[in-house]
């Protein structure tokens, strides 16, 4: 059951934050609500709802409205609202996990990043109600807004990617816009780029969806499935944004280019151009990835939140929507460790990801089963994956260290069972 932040009581159990744990005052990601303290951490760090489990703790003193009586119906998700289409089912792609340790940072951090958004949100709204008016798109108020935001992502990206998380129903446009614009910044950086072409890709981020401003608010806003003739008016968000970013002055043509084709899929089943591969630049591949999951990731009026760690790993699960190679990028650079991913460890082992962990994320336990100096595989046997045991060094992908027979091999793990011993390595693959 869902409820308000307001109608917690001690006793109950949160099964999910609004938000993920990201967006959470907590490191673990269930527990039982013992303490009025607890109550007040939750409320004090902006978190306006959660999913409660009634099998493991007690229920709200009255039914909270228009739920309290309500049979639990999983609604569309993201990706219908977005795309008009479903996701594919879930293939055999690689799923990735990230080195980097996370420490908690304190309270300042955050606080400045959101003072961040908070100013950034502000200068957001107003130019795009002025755009809802009629008004021309005033691209040249966004620098000040992507120098604070480059400014806090450089200083301390996992405090402004936590605080961005974050989202109100009727703000939700403007915080996902600035939301978008540090996913793209970070990412961007992680990736080397240039430090302007950095920049461009925040402005491009910030101004991706201009276009629905175009779309009566009740729409965007509507909880439950779209008509058809609703999606096809959603779907001319891209184009129609494109089309005010040209009247204007002048832009780069990555954030032109962007706004036009982040609805785009890899495999050419995207809208509007139905684009297809090396069609498709890295500005687009970039922001496709982070578009769709700072989307899923967020509480909306049609869908669920989805844990980060989930997120991640129905992407992956997603054939034809992202570049594969990008997306691990990504995963990599945000430091998060979906279940079921292929994992190197510092001791040249490599090992699957079994379970998360909700004291310490970027620690999850991991099942060793194969010994890369010796290229044989070892008897397998679960750790933690800490500094102080055998820390992640890096994601790998199982296609390429055992071809086609990855999936058995996973398989067998999972299981705890023996893989086939005569599988080799696949030739080539990283060492």
């Amino acid at each position: 059951m869902t409820i308000k932040t307001d109608d917690l009581r001690i006793g109950m159990f949160v099964h999910a934050v609004a938000g993920g744990w990201m967006a959470s005052p907590f490191w673990r990601r269930q527990f039982v609500l013992t303490k009025q303290g607890d109550l007040d951490k939750l409320r004090k760090a902006g978190v306006g709802e959660v999913v409660i489990d009634l099998s493991k703790g007690v229920g709200p003193l009255a039914a909270p409205a228009a739920q309290a009586m309500t049979p639990h119906v999983e609604e569309p998700d993201v990706w219908d609202r977005e795309t008009g289409a479903t996701p594919s089912e879930p293939g055999d792609a690689c799923v990735h996990v990230a080195p980097p340790v996370r420490r908690r940072r304190a309270p300042a951090a955050e606080q400045r990043a959101q003072a961040v958004v908070d100013a950034s949100k502000h200068a957001v709204r107003d130019m795009f109600e002025d755009v809802r008016l009629g008004k021309a798109v005033d691209a040249g108020a966004m620098v000040p807004v992507i120098d604070r935001i480059f400014a806090s992502v450089t200083s301390d990206a996992a405090a402004m990617l936590n605080v961005t998380r974050l989202k109100s129903n009727d703000e939700y446009t403007y915080l996902h816009s600035i939301a978008v614009a540090a996913l793209m910044i970070h990412f961007a950086q992680a990736l080397n780029l240039p430090e302007p072409l950095v920049r461009d890709l925040g402005l491009s981020g910030l101004l991706h969806d201009i276009g629905k401003m175009t779309v009566p608010k009740a729409l965007l806003q509507k909880s439950g499935q779209l008509e058809p003739e609703e999606v096809v008016l959603l779907r001319h968000h891209p184009e129609r944004g494109h089309a005010m970013l040209s009247a204007g002055a002048a832009l780069p043509d990555v954030v032109l280019d962007v706004c036009l084709h982040h609805h785009e899929r890899i495999d050419g089943r995207g809208y509007p151009h139905r684009l297809a591969g090396e069609q498709l630049s890295l500005a687009v591949r970039i922001s496709a990835i982070c578009d769709v999951y700072d989307a899923v990731t967020s509480q909306r009026p049609y869908k669920r939140v989805w844990l980060p760690s989930e997120a991640l790993a129905r992407m992956q699960s997603w054939t034809g929507h992202f570049d594969p190679d990008l997306l691990v990028r990504f995963i990599d650079s945000i430091g998060i460790h979906p279940v079921g991913g292929l994992v190197r460890l510092h001791s040249s082992r490599l090992a699957l990801v079994m379970e998360g962990n909700d004291r310490r994320p970027t620690e999850p336990r991991v099942r060793v089963f194969y010994d890369i100096p010796a290229l044989s595989f070892v008897p397998q046997h679960d750790i933690i994956a800490a500094p102080d045991t055998d820390p992640i060094h890096r994601a790998e992908c199982g296609e390429r260290w055992f071809g086609p027979e990855w999936s058995a091999v996973a398989a067998a793990i999972r299981a705890g069972t023996a893989p086939l011993q005569a599988i080799p390595l696949v030739p080539g693959a990283s060492t």
